[in-house]
């Protein structure tokens, strides 16, 4: 009964919580292991690189998945595990861990809510479309999913490579990130439907409890270079947000929706 209840005051926090306010990322317990152990990945949400960590729940992942070799297998764990997951890897080379979410909404009741939001986020297009009366100011309902990936290390071989698996919005790592020299920025790449989205707003925690380093824009391949800040741990962070796409959105009546993809990996200098 205790772990039934605690799962409903998460479901409600996690309802509850500000769309704009938080990112959601997938932490490993390490970010460079062996073919012998089990890997924990916790599910996260918050500010600053610092998040609460959430437990594993069924409806939240459309998609929970572990990616080796270009080869996929699902993964899942109890509705209520803290680790959300364990993982046994495969095989040597690198591990992508994938989450998709359940969509969600959010109302903001005032406009300047809104703005702050979508100014801080660099989505101007939404902001302009309300000043100039094509989206209301009042009660303005967003629908967001969230599509979080993790990099891992099977062994120190520094062999393998991240790639595309197909979410609605994903950031793609073009280098190994245990390979990249002490002042080799990492190139990354975010795709929109499987195609590149120029101009898009990547901002980049490094280390656990930051602000954020750096907000960088994708050029018009979708590519942008992340500068070298140390080991990191790296967070990758951006937002598209687009008229409402999904069924779920249009059948709820919002009026925009956004797509947050993260991304999280350690260097090796």
């Amino acid at each position: 009964m205790l772990r039934i209840f605690s799962v409903g005051v998460l479901l409600g926090l996690l309802t509850n919580v500000s769309a704009h306010s938080h990112e959601y990322y997938l932490m490993p317990e390490t970010f460079v292991t062996n073919q012998s152990e089990e890997l924990a990945v916790r599910h996260r949400l918050g500010q600053k690189f610092k998040g609460n960590e959430l437990p594993y729940i069924a409806s939240w992942n459309i998609r929970s998945e572990v990616w080796e070799q270009g080869q996929m297998r699902r993964v899942k764990g109890l509705d209520g595990d803290r680790p959300a997951l364990k993982i046994k890897p495969q095989s040597p080379g690198l591990l992508t861990v994938v989450h998709q979410s359940n969509i969600d909404f959010l109302t903001f009741q005032t406009f300047e809510k809104f703005q702050a939001y979508v100014t801080k986020e660099g989505l101007k297009h939404a902001l302009e479309a309300s000043e100039k009366g094509e989206k209301p100011k009042l009660k303005l309902k967003e629908a967001y999913s969230r599509f979080a990936k993790t990099l891992v290390s099977v062994g120190d071989t520094g062999e393998g490579q991240d790639s595309p698996v197909g979410l609605k919005i994903e950031l793609v790592a073009l280098a190994h990130p245990g390979t990249l020299g002490a002042s080799q920025p990492m190139p990354v790449q975010v795709l929109f439907d499987g195609e590149p989205l120029a101009g898009t707003r990547i901002k980049v925690f490094v280390g656990v409890g930051t602000e954020f380093a750096h907000q960088i824009n994708t050029d018009r391949d979708g590519k942008a270079l992340i500068p070298a800040d140390g080991a990191g741990p790296y967070l990758l962070n951006t937002i598209h947000m687009t008229e409402p796409d999904s069924d779920e959105a249009k059948d709820k009546n919002a009026h925009w929706e956004s797509f947050w993809a993260s991304l999280t990996f350690k260097r090796a200098q």
